[in-house]
């Protein structure tokens, strides 16, 4: 027997010591042994990061800087910063030579510190004593000589509330410094957002605020006459704004440089108020076949009113200010929060706007950006513009209780809404008694007498590129015009003949974003948001919640028993008379016998109700701690036992 206690001994140490020695052995291999046994991936990098990493042509140099001493007492944000090691440790994984990681704290009054400030890093001040703490990343082009240029890119600081696009916002600033021309954006408009002459004020304009705001982060393009061909302009994005009676041969080009792998932001409107000629006329716009080849319905004669969400602006009467009903400002519930380009929008302003539906059949995918409340309903457009008062609209107003989508991005393959090229015009053949001008003719007789060897050349043809049927579309589709205008989002003044701009909506940054999002490649635009990382263990509230509504149950039947139980006793209890006398030596001996009974059972009723709680919570405790006690000591001791059981075998082994 001491023999086999002292085999099982050396078993124990042996195996102790063998798992020791994996353990130590696995941590050192742990960078090459990478595995994500997160629900949603949290911890592998998509495919578009992956292709982007892997197309770095010039050595880049990624800083992390990161105030460890400063955020000691602040354990949720040392965490995140640790996500986002690790993060960036998988970037470098990717492509070791092109991406190199440094980690930097930024201590306070150190040349590391003076660094982040120059580098644009925001520092957040986190204790009275003044000290700041910087979170962020600058990622600088690297030199043949190892001399690294001035700062590139910059993430002034990681926001824990962006935490979902956290591989979005790392893999969009290595695209931005490996990318070396500037975004080019195309616009096709029916309105004058470039500025020009406004025949009612006698005066010119000036460009619209959203214009200038692209100027800042693009190369923007006024495009009048597109010929047959959009992709020979070398734009990133095609902003189309309030469409009305294009020619076939630009809509086909539309259509072309979208189905060819171009991207496009389009803006129509049953009625664009900043656009109206006349009172009481809707000025509308569609684009009918390309939308439907989209994949997406659109009703050019149907307006979104929403009452909950709409704008208090004065009767026509100077009366109260009431809500227009046609004039929403879009708020929190409106915005898709997993879309990189509605996710931290406050507010946004649209003026009888449309709704788009995704077509019956349609392969393209349908992802609604805004939406109005389930207050809303349609209006009839002649009906809208007729009703010079919004209090009217008001008064007659219904809500429907749908949700209605006033903005939507489409992806996926689609069709082409032309069968082929459109055929250019003939040109105009000249009347017989039309008569050449001297010079031209001057110029014929020349070129038929002399031989002129030009005059035999054939005329070059303008080159048009092949008719697609169709292809992959990723466009984003705004059923309001009016959303780009400045009296909607923007206050302009003019401060010592400088431009001043302050937004009051979001409507400026919602353009912004989504060009950015269009125009980036392929690759960053595939990239999905992250999931949560802090997740619930979905097991243990399952469980909690089962446990929790058993005992409530009891509470509730004991609660009920209590009550009658107080309700007899009152009823038994004798009540004071005009000379304040109780009436107590008025009740009989056994009316006091059933007040004590009732009595002692509302006592036992309330011990009762005490012990369920108890249980609840207790219930509660012991599953928490069963599952603590799995994974901290089950998993380890199965560990052992299987380690000894190996020994074991190969020890028998060996003896044979």
């Amino acid at each position: 027997m001491m023999n086999l206690f002292t085999s099982l001994r050396g078993y124990s140490v042996a195996a102790s010591v063998t798992l020791l020695v994996v353990v130590t052995a696995l941590l050192q291999m742990a960078p090459a042994w990478r595995i994500d046994l997160t629900e949603e991936e949290l911890y592998t990098l998509g495919q578009g990061s992956k292709q982007l990493v892997a197309d770095i042509e010039e050595p880049l140099v990624m800083k992390f800087f990161f105030s460890e001493s400063v955020a000691r007492e602040l354990p949720q944000l040392r965490d995140y910063a640790q996500r986002i090691r690790d993060l960036l440790t998988e970037y470098e994984a990717l492509n070791p030579g092109k991406l190199t990681l440094e980690m930097i704290d930024p201590e306070p009054f150190s040349e590391a510190e003076d660094e982040a400030t120059l580098a644009g890093l925001q520092g957040a001040p986190v204790s009275l004593g003044g000290d700041t703490m910087y979170m962020g990343l600058v990622v600088e082009r690297q030199s043949q000589q190892g001399q690294e240029e001035a700062a590139g890119e910059v993430i002034a600081f990681f926001n824990p509330e962006r935490e979902r696009f956290l591989e979005y916002d790392i893999s969009q600033v290595i695209y931005r410094l490996g990318s070396n021309r500037q975004l080019a954006v195309g616009v096709i408009s029916g309105v004058q957002m470039f500025g020009g002459y406004d025949f009612a004020s006698r005066q010119s304009t000036d460009p619209w605020a959203i214009i200038e705001q692209l100027r800042g982060v693009a190369e923007v393009r006024q495009i009048h006459d597109s010929g047959l061909s959009l992709m020979d302009e070398n734009l990133d994005v095609l902003l189309v704004a309030h469409p009305q009676n294009l020619e076939e041969k630009t809509l086909y080009a539309i259509d072309q440089f979208v189905l060819s792998g171009g991207r496009a932001l389009v803006f129509v409107d049953p009625h664009a108020e900043i656009n109206a000629r006349m009172p009481g006329q809707a000025s509308g716009s569609e684009l009918g076949e390309l939308l439907a080849g989209w994949g997406v319905d659109f009703d050019p004669g149907q307006i979104v009113g929403d009452s909950r969400w709409g704008l208090r602006i004065s009767a026509a009467n100077g009366g109260v200010p009431l809500p227009h009903v046609g004039i929403v400002g879009l708020m929190d519930e409106a915005m898709d929060r997993n879309s990189i380009i509605t996710t931290e929008l406050d507010s946004i302003n649209v003026a009888s706007s449309g709704y788009l539906l995704q077509a019956e059949g349609s392969s393209t995918q349908f992802q609604p950006l805004l939406q109005s409340s389930d207050a809303a309903a349609l209006i009839e457009s002649e009906r809208y513009v007729s009703i010079r008062d919004h209090g009217e609209l008001l008064n007659e107003f219904v809500p429907t209780g749908e949700r209605y989508v006033l903005a939507a991005k489409i992806s996926g393959e689609a069709a082409s809404a032309f069968d082929a090229a459109p055929q250019p015009e003939p040109e105009k053949e000249p009347e017989l008694d039309e008569q050449p001008e001297p010079e031209a003719a001057e110029s014929t007789q020349k070129s038929e007498v002399d031989g002129d060897e030009s005059a035999q050349e054939p005329e070059e043809t303008e080159s048009v590129p092949p008719h697609r049927d169709s292809g992959k579309v990723n466009v984003i589709v705004v059923a309001d015009v009016d959303l780009l205008s400045d009296r909607l989002w923007v206050q302009v003044s003019n401060f010592f003949g400088q431009q001043v701009m302050v937004p009051w909506a979001n409507n400026g940054d919602f353009v912004i974003n989504a060009v950015e999002n269009l125009g980036g490649s392929e690759a960053l635009i595939s990239l999905r948001s992250r999931g949560q990382y802090s997740r619930p263990f979905d097991v243990v509230n399952e469980l909690r919640s089962a446990a929790a509504e058993k005992f409530k149950q009891q509470e509730q039947v004991l609660l009920q028993r209590l009550e009658q139980l107080e309700a007899s006793i009152a009823s038994l209890a004798p009540t004071p008379d005009l000379q304040g006398d109780t009436g107590a030596a008025t009740l009989s001996d056994a009316q006091q016998a059933e007040i004590k009974a009732f009595e002692a059972q509302r006592l036992e009723t309330r011990k009762q109700l005490r012990q369920v709680q108890h249980q609840l919570n207790e219930s509660i405790d012991a599953l928490e701690a069963r599952l603590r006690w799995i994974n901290i000591a089950l998993v380890p001791a199965l560990l052992m036992v299987l380690m000894v059981v190996v020994l074991v075998y190969r020890r028998r082994q060996s003896g044979l």
